[in-house]
C-alpha cells in the first residue's frame, strides 16, 4: 500500500473514531439519567463522557496536525442516531442493565478502534500520534474494565431495587 493511500486510510479512520467519540457523548449524556439510583455508575459516565470529549478534541488536533478536520456531515447524522438510540431505552424498566451490556460492547469497539488507529498511523507514516491514540485506548480500556468488574454489583443492585 503506498503511503499515500496509508495516509487516507487512517485519516478516514480518525474521522470515523471522532464520531464513534461524539456518539458516545451524546449516549452517555441519554443514559446518565437513568442512572442516578446508582451512584458509583453514574460517576463513572461522567467521568467517561469527560473522557469521550476530551478524546474527541485529541482526534481533531490529529486531524489538524494533518491538514484536515472531521466530516461534518457524518457529525450531524451520528448526534441524531445517538439522540434516537437513547429515546429507544427510555422507556424500558431493564434499562440501566441493558445500557451497562451495551457499554461493555460499546468499549470493546472502542478499544479495537484505537488498536487499528495505532496500526494505520505506523502504515502511514505517523507514528508521532501513537502516544495520543495510546493514550485514549488505555482510558476507554479502564472504563470497559470497571464496568466488567463492576457488572455483578450492578445486577444485584438492579434486583434489590426490583425487589423493593
Amino acid at each position: 500500500m503506498s503511503g499515500n493511500t496509508a495516509l487516507e486510510v487512517y485519516l478516514t479512520g480518525l474521522r470515523n473514531q471522532h464520531l464513534v467519540e461524539t456518539q458516545a457523548i451524546g449516549t452517555l449524556q441519554n443514559e446518565m439519567a437513568y442512572t442516578k439510583d446508582y451512584p458509583e455508575l453514574h460517576g463513572r459516565m461522567q467521568m467517561d463522557k469527560d473522557r469521550s470529549t476530551e478524546q474527541a478534541a485529541r482526534l481533531e488536533q490529529l486531524l489538524e496536525r494533518h491538514g484536515t478536520s472531521k466530516s461534518y456531515f457524518k457529525e450531524a447524522v451520528g448526534g441524531a442516531v445517538a439522540t434516537v438510540a437513547g429515546f429507544a431505552h427510555a422507556v424500558s424498566n431493564d434499562d440501566v442493565l441493558k445500557n451497562v451490556l451495551a457499554a461493555i460492547g460499546y468499549k470493546a469497539y472502542e478499544i479495537a478502534s484505537y488498536k487499528a488507529l495505532i496500526a494505520l498511523a505506523e502504515a502511514a507514516g505517523a507514528s508521532e500520534d501513537r502516544t495520543v491514540l495510546e493514550h485514549s485506548m488505555k482510558e476507554e480500556q479502564e472504563m470497559g474494565d470497571w464496568l466488567g468488574e463492576h457488572l455483578p454489583g450492578l445486577v444485584r443492585s438492579y434486583l434489590e431495587k426490583q425487589a423493593a
